[in-house]
C-alpha cells in the first residue's frame, strides 16, 4: 500500500511539474508554446496556427451609418411618440415600421420600448395618439399600460 502511494504521489509532483500546476514560490512558470508534434499513430493531427488564423480586425472598414435607415414617416412617429416617454420612464425603439389604427379621429399606435431603470415588466405597454399617421402628425398623448 505504502508503494502505491509513493508512486502516486510522485506522478502527481511530476505531472504538476511539466505542466507548471505547482511551484515552491507561488509564481506562475513561464509559459512557451508548445513546438512538439507527436509521432504516434493514434495522434490526431491538430490545426497549426495558420490554419485557424483570424484576419486582422483593423483591416475591415467601418460602415457608414450606425443607425438604422428609416422612412421619414417611421422617424416623425418615433420622434412624436418619445415627446411623453421620458415622463413615463422608458426610451422608445425606433422601429422601422410602426404600427397603429386609426379610431375618433386619432391614429394609436402601441410602440416599443424600454425602461430607463432597466427592469422588466412583459405586459407593459407604451400608448402613444397622433393626430393622423402623415408626417405632419402632432402629439396628443401616450402613457404606459398594462395588459393583465
Amino acid at each position: 500500500m505504502r508503494r502505491l502511494t509513493i508512486a502516486t504521489v510522485t506522478a502527481l509532483t511530476a505531472v504538476a511539474a511539466l505542466t507548471g500546476c505547482a511551484t515552491s514560490t507561488g509564481t506562475a512558470a513561464p509559459t512557451t508554446p508548445n513546438t512538439h508534434v507527436s509521432k504516434t499513430a493514434n495522434a490526431t493531427p491538430s490545426p497549426s496556427a495558420t490554419d485557424t488564423a483570424v484576419a486582422d480586425p483593423k483591416a475591415v472598414e467601418p460602415t457608414t451609418s450606425a443607425a438604422p435607415t428609416v422612412s421619414a414617416l417611421a422617424q416623425h412617429i418615433y420622434d412624436e411618440c418619445s415627446a411623453g416617454a421620458a415622463d413615463a420612464g422608458i426610451t422608445l425603439t425606433l422601429t422601422e415600421t410602426p404600427t397603429g389604427y386609426t379610431s375618433d379621429g386619432k391614429y394609436l399606435l402601441l410602440y416599443p420600448f424600454t425602461f430607463n431603470d432597466g427592469h422588466d415588466d412583459p405586459y407593459a405597454i407604451y400608448n402613444c395618439a397622433l393626430t393622423d399617421n402623415t408626417v405632419n402628425s402632432t402629439f396628443i398623448g401616450g402613457g404606459l399600460s398594462d395588459t393583465h
